[in-house]
């Protein structure tokens, strides 16, 4: 029956979508709230200065984050990323939908394998209703949470249809093994949907950070993600990244999309295809 009913269900969807930008209004790709959305500042100056941004980054990246869902609070990051969840789910299993809460709750994923590596924030409430969801945390004290580590994964090789990481892998010392191991645990056509904070109009990644026998070498001033005042010692950036991070996904194997928006360019979200052969 749902099979039946679901193109129905989109069609219903499709319309509500254009009805909503008719009267100057947002679909959320998160939860599928129709509303105007509201945003905030979220950089402070401490990051600014730690990050050396221009002005027009400020605000492009106050955009990316600060701008939210007022029913499910996602911001303008989240939302893009569950858009581009949305179409790799409609791509292995055919659902179509406009919003990720929707998706995950359709019979039709069942059969999917997907890693949730890190909590992805707002739309983990969405992401956990898949039941071939794999979820973990680095170094979770939870014994009923799965504990992963990016650069040695402990799944089997060719085992997920997705992989799913938020603004998590800034914090990986080797990147470029947590990418090949994400690569490793791919099956042939699977993909790995992402989004990292990238200063585009940057050549290079900046290493602010290293592990050595000896422990955490800091390369440039410790730098961390989260809000100002909290406890974020978990949070230390260790690559800072420039548009350079392509070639490095594309060095790993992957064949890599990039999904922008049009009008601010700290938006883009990473589809990255492992090959088929």
């Amino acid at each position: 029956m749902h099979k039946l009913f679901q193109p129905v269900q989109f069609l219903k969807q499709y319309l509500e979508v254009q009805l909503a930008h008719l009267m100057g209004r947002e679909v959320c790709q998160a939860c599928g709230f129709v509303g105007r959305k509201k945003i905030r500042n979220v950089m402070w100056p401490g990051l600014i200065e730690e990050w050396q941004l221009t002005p027009e980054w400020v605000g492009w990246y106050n955009e990316r984050e600060g701008r939210y869902c007022v029913a499910c609070h996602s911001s303008a990051r989240t939302d893009q990323l569950s858009g581009v969840i949305v179409q790799a789910l409609g791509k292995f299993s055919g659902i179509r939908s406009n919003n990720l809460k929707h998706a995950c709750s359709s019979d039709m994923l069942s059969n999917l394998k997907i890693a949730e590596i890190n909590s992805a924030g707002t739309i983990h409430q969405f992401l956990k209703k898949l039941p071939g969801l794999h979820y973990s945390e680095y170094a979770s004290s939870n014994t009923a949470i799965r504990s992963e580590d990016l650069s040695q994964l402990s799944y089997a090789t060719s085992f997920f249809d997705m992989v799913i990481t938020s603004e998590t892998l800034e914090h990986v010392p080797d990147v470029d093994k947590a990418f090949s191991e994400i690569y490793r645990v791919l099956k042939p056509g699977g993909v790995h949907v992402f989004t990292i904070p990238v200063v585009w109009d940057r050549n290079k990644t900046r290493v602010r950070a290293c592990l050595s026998e000896n422990g955490i070498d800091y390369l440039m001033p410790p730098s961390y993600h989260g809000a100002p005042n909290d406890n974020h010692e978990d949070y230390l950036v260790f690559n800072e990244f420039g548009a350079d991070v392509v070639s490095r996904v594309e060095r790993a194997g992957f064949v890599v999309e990039l999904i922008k928006d049009p009008e601010n360019p700290a938006l883009v979200c990473f589809y990255t295809t492992k090959k088929a052969f």
